[in-house]
C-alpha cells in the first residue's frame, strides 16, 4: 500500500507543478511591444536568490492549478499565480515554480508589470477575489479546498493580503496559502502549497523576497 501511495502522490506533485519535466520554461508574453518588461520579469524569476531553506533555486515551468475551481473568485487567483494575470495595462509578465523540500511543497509565482495605476487597481480586484474565495472545488469531494482561519503573520497592509485553504486534491490532504501583493507597478501572486502543510513563516519569507527582488522591475 505504501508503494501505491508514493506513486499516486508523485503524480499529484507533478500535476500541481512541483516537479515539471524538461528544461526550465517561463510563461512570458510580449503584449504591445513591451518586450523589455517581459524579459526583465523572466530574468528576475530565473535568478531568484535567497529562497527559504529547502527550496530549489532552479525555476521550473509555471504553476499548473491541480483543478479548475467552480468559483470565479478562486479561478481568478489560480490563474494569476499561473501567470495569467489581468491584461489591462499589462506591460510584461512571467511565471515560474520553485520546488520545496517537503512532500509536494511548491511555490508558484505569477508576476506582471503594469502601466500607470493599473497595478493598484488590479490588486484591489485580487484582494476582493481573495475575500470571495471561500471554497475552491471542482465539483467532487476529491478536489476541494476551503478557506480557514489559519493566521499568516507578516503579510498584510495596503499592498498585500493572504488566505489559507485546506482540504483535498486528488483525494489526498492538501494545504495552500494564496498571497497577492504589489510593489509600485509590479503585481505579484504567490501560491505556497503542498501535501505537508506549508509553514506560514516560509510563506511570509517568500513574499518578502518577491517584493524585494521582483518589485524593482519598474524602477
Amino acid at each position: 500500500m505504501r508503494i501505491v501511495h508514493t506513486a499516486v502522490a508523485g503524480c499529484l506533485v507533478l500535476a500541481t507543478g512541483g516537479c515539471g519535466a524538461g528544461e526550465v520554461t517561463y510563461a512570458a508574453v510580449r503584449p504591445q511591444g513591451k518586450t523589455g518588461e517581459a524579459s526583465a520579469a523572466r530574468a528576475a524569476l530565473g535568478r531568484l536568490d535567497g529562497l527559504p531553506d529547502g527550496f530549489f533555486s532552479h525555476a521550473r515551468a509555471p504553476w499548473r492549478p491541480p483543478f479548475r475551481p467552480r468559483s470565479r473568485a478562486c479561478r481568478v487567483l489560480f490563474d494569476a499565480a499561473a501567470g495569467r494575470l489581468p491584461s489591462e495595462g499589462l506591460g510584461g509578465r512571467a511565471a515560474a515554480t520553485y520546488q520545496g523540500a517537503h512532500t509536494g511543497e511548491l511555490a508558484g509565482v505569477g508576476v506582471g508589470v503594469y502601466d500607470g495605476g493599473e497595478a493598484a487597481e488590479h490588486l484591489a480586484a485580487l484582494r476582493e477575489a481573495l475575500a470571495g474565495c471561500a471554497t475552491a472545488d471542482a465539483g467532487t469531494p476529491y478536489d476541494r479546498l476551503a478557506a480557514t482561519r489559519t493566521p499568516l503573520p507578516g503579510i498584510g497592509g495596503a499592498d498585500a493580503a493572504a488566505r489559507a485553504l485546506t482540504g483535498r486534491v486528488g483525494g489526498y490532504p492538501y494545504r495552500m496559502h494564496l498571497v497577492v501583493a504589489r510593489s509600485g507597478r509590479t503585481l505579484i501572486t504567490l501560491v505556497h502549497a503542498g501535501l505537508t502543510p506549508p509553514d506560514p513563516a516560509r510563506t511570509a519569507e517568500l513574499t518578502r523576497l518577491l517584493v524585494r527582488e521582483v518589485g524593482t522591475l519598474d524602477a
